[in-house]
């Protein structure tokens, strides 16, 4: 009972950290030489905007172009190092739960149909 408690803590420690790295996941974008700058979360939400003076020279259509493009910028980078957490904490829980869920029925026999 003490290894399946201690194994359990091993697990729920791996999950804790895992959420708390993607919680604190931040990436920048910028465009328009440095005047435009974005700040995105884990899950690629906006969270800062900076436009410095000159911003889309004067184009409302350019600095809607630049933010947006400064943005997905900034969510292909935190998307990238997202996979590679999750990718991380794949192997490391696959080794704290001993290789086991590769599958989640009993006994590896399906109880399922499958479609």
């Amino acid at each position: 009972m003490d290894a399946v408690q201690e194994r359990a803590q091993r697990q729920l420690g791996a999950l804790e950290d895992v959420h708390r790295r993607l919680q604190e996941l931040r990436a920048t974008g910028t465009g328009d030489r440095g005047r435009v700058s974005v700040e995105v979360d884990g899950n690629g939400t906006l969270m800062d905007l900076r436009l410095a003076p000159g911003a889309g020279g004067g184009k409302g259509t350019r600095l809607a172009d630049e933010i947006v493009g400064a943005a997905v910028r900034a969510a292909i980078d935190v998307f990238a190092r997202r996979a590679e957490i999750m990718q991380d904490f794949c192997g490391e829980f696959e080794a704290l739960t001993g290789g086991v869920g590769a599958s989640m029925e009993p006994n590896d026999v399906l109880v399922r149909p499958i479609s």
